[in-house]
């Protein structure tokens, strides 16, 4: 799939909205890609330090985790206890750098499409991604982008990583574990597992960081890409006759 070209929307932003509106769309836009490059960093990075701490430590065939973590005081162990300490503060950052891609997604649709200019628009509060769309749904020239737009939250894997996100930012934070398997039936051998936890009367397993972010990950590129294609064919059609008046400072003399 084409990239979404991020200069035709804010181009075409200001000519039907004014150079106030795209400053607005162009910073919501731009974190999109942001929290997308950050959730990416973070990832590997956390794999990175996984990879480094088994090719250091744990080496050898008969190298076991177990024996690691059993030599209290020694330097596997303390060496170990520094690994999980980082690679967990990457992973949480992955997970929560995701998360917050839909909503900041919506944040640009909503100001690309100048919603914020008509009668009674949401207030900043309530601009998240349910309520964007709902509004977006009652558009005429907009509608098809609500549709969309709640795709992003509807992954196989979304409510799982949404519940290690916001359980880890309101109450307790979901730590990370290096798990190792014994049946030789797994393509990696050791792998940073987010541990299981319960929330809201629902137990969630523990999965590997991959399982949990990868492919929401996976998801979600291609279908922000769709998202900014409708986006730039809206205001193509809207772009000979803007919705209001540009600022009076940018129009042409």
């Amino acid at each position: 799939m084409n990239p979404w070209r991020l200069d035709d929307t804010y181009a075409l932003v200001k000519r039907a909205f004014g150079h106030k509106q795209e400053t607005m769309a162009r910073a919501s836009i731009r974190s999109i890609t942001d929290r997308q490059s950050f959730a990416r960093y973070h990832y590997h990075e956390a794999q990175r330090l996984t990879q480094a701490f088994v090719r250091a430590h744990l080496a050898e065939d008969d190298d076991m985790l177990i024996d690691v973590l059993s030599q209290e005081g020694q330097k596997k162990r303390i060496a170990f206890e520094r690994y999980i300490f980082k690679a967990g503060a990457h992973a949480t950052a992955a997970i929560q750098s995701l998360h917050s891609v839909p909503d900041i997604l919506a944040n640009g649709i909503y100001f690309s499409a100048g919603q914020n200019l008509r009668p009674n628009p949401l207030p900043e509060r309530d601009l998240s991604l349910p309520k964007i769309a709902k509004a977006l749904a009652r558009e005429s020239m907009f509608g098809s982008l609500a549709s969309m737009l709640r795709e992003a939250q509807t992954g196989a894997g979304w409510s799982h990583l949404a519940a290690v996100c916001n359980l880890s930012k309101h109450r307790t934070v979901i730590r990370m574990a290096m798990s190792e398997d014994l049946t030789g039936t797994r393509e990696e051998r050791r792998e940073l597992h987010v541990s299981g936890f319960e929330r809201d009367g629902k137990w969630f397993p523990s999965l590997s960081l991959k399982a949990v972010v990868a492919p929401e990950y996976d998801r979600l590129s291609p279908l922000i890409c769709s998202i900014g294609h409708e986006l730039n064919n809206k205001l193509r059609a809207i772009a000979a006759k803007p919705l209001v008046q540009p600022d009076p400072l940018w129009q042409a003399p």
